[in-house]
C-alpha cells in the first residue's frame, strides 16, 4: 500500500543538490552515487547528518521523478540532462604526458585553483585602488607593520622570479595580510556585518588554498563551498555577479528550465508516493 509523504525540500535546496550531483559525476566520471559517502569531506561536517541537507529525501524525490534509480544507498543517474551533466569540460592542452592516475582529477583541481586565484586577486585589486585613493601611490608606508615586514621579506625572497605589473607591493602580501589591511581600514567595507562576512570568507580561502597547494585532492562538496565563498567575495567587493562559477554550466531543474515542464516542482513542499516498508 502506497502512502504520501510531504518532504521539506525547497527549490533552492533541490538545485544545490543537483549541482553536487553534476560535480560528483563529472569529477569522478561516474553516473553512480553512493549516498553514504555523497558530499562527505574527511574531518568536516557530513551534509547528510544536518537538518538542512536531507540527502535521502532528495534522492527519493529524484527517483520519483524518474531522473534516476535509487536502490538501497546507491543512486544511478538515468537522465543526465536533468542534472546538467555534460561530457564537455574546459579544454586543456599540455606539452607533457599527464599520468593517467591523476588525469580525471585535473579539471576539479584546476577549478579550485582558478576560483581561489580569481577571488584572491580581486581582493588585491580592490585594496590596491582603495589604498591609493586614501594614501596615494606610496601607500605601503601606511600598511600595518606586520604587512610591511612581510612585503619586504617576500620581495627579497622572490625578486628573481615574480613578475607583477598590476598588483604592485600587494602581490607580496598573503591572504592573511589582506585581512589585516581590511581590519586597519574599516571604511573600505563600511558595513560591519558585510565586512565580517568578507573576512570570514578570506580566512576560509586561506585555509583551503593551503590544502590545495600541498597536493590535497579537494572533493566535490568542498568545491561547491569554494565556489560559493568566491562568489560572495566578488559580490561584496563590487565586482562580478552572483551565479554559477566557471567550469559549471547552469544545472537543470531551475524555474526557467523548460526540460522540467510538467514535472512536480519543489516550491515549499513536495508530495512523493513511496512504498511503506
Amino acid at each position: 500500500m502506497a502512502a504520501v509523504r510531504k518532504l521539506p525540500l525547497s527549490e533552492t535546496l533541490i538545485t544545490k543538490i543537483q549541482q553536487q550531483i553534476k560535480l560528483h559525476c563529472e569529477v569522478f566520471s561516474s553516473d553512480t552515487i553512493d549516498l553514504e559517502t555523497f558530499g562527505h569531506i574527511p574531518g568536516a561536517r557530513n551534509p547528510k547528518n544536518t537538518a538542512h541537507w536531507p540527502v535521502r529525501e532528495a534522492f527519493d524525490y529524484f527517483h520519483h521523478l524518474g531522473t534516476g534509480r535509487l536502490t538501497g544507498t546507491i543512486f544511478k543517474v538515468l537522465e543526465r540532462e536533468y542534472f546538467g551533466i555534460g561530457s564537455h569540460q574546459t579544454s586543456l592542452s599540455f606539452s607533457f604526458t599527464i599520468d593517467d592516475r591523476i588525469r580525471s582529477e585535473l579539471p576539479a583541481m584546476l577549478d579550485v585553483y582558478a576560483q581561489i586565484y580569481d577571488a584572491e586577486n580581486r581582493v588585491r585589486f580592490f585594496l590596491h585602488q582603495k589604498l591609493q585613493d586614501k594614501y596615494g601611490p606610496n601607500f605601503v608606508f601606511h600598511l600595518p607593520t606586520h604587512v610591511r615586514d612581510r612585503i619586504e621579506h617576500e620581495k627579497l625572497r622572490h625578486h628573481n622570479y615574480v613578475i607583477d605589473p598590476l598588483r604592485g607591493d600587494l602581490e607580496f602580501a598573503h591572504l592573511s595580510d589582506l585581512k589585516r589591511i581590511i581590519d586597519a581600514n574599516e571604511e573600505f567595507v563600511a558595513d560591519n556585518q558585510v565586512r565580517a562576512v568578507l573576512l570570514q570568507k578570506i580566512e576560509y580561502l586561506n585555509s583551503i588554498r593551503h590544502l590545495a597547494s600541498h597536493n590535497n585532492l579537494i572533493l566535490p562538496a568542498e568545491i561547491m563551498r569554494i565556489r560559493d565563498h568566491c562568489e560572495l567575495i566578488r559580490l561584496i567587493i563590487g565586482t562580478g555577479t552572483l551565479g554559477l562559477a566557471p567550469f559549471s554550466p547552469s544545472p537543470a531543474g531551475s524555474k526557467t528550465d523548460k526540460r522540467t515542464t510538467g514535472r512536480e516542482t519543489a516550491a515549499n513542499t513536495v508530495e512523493i508516493e513511496t512504498e511503506l516498508v
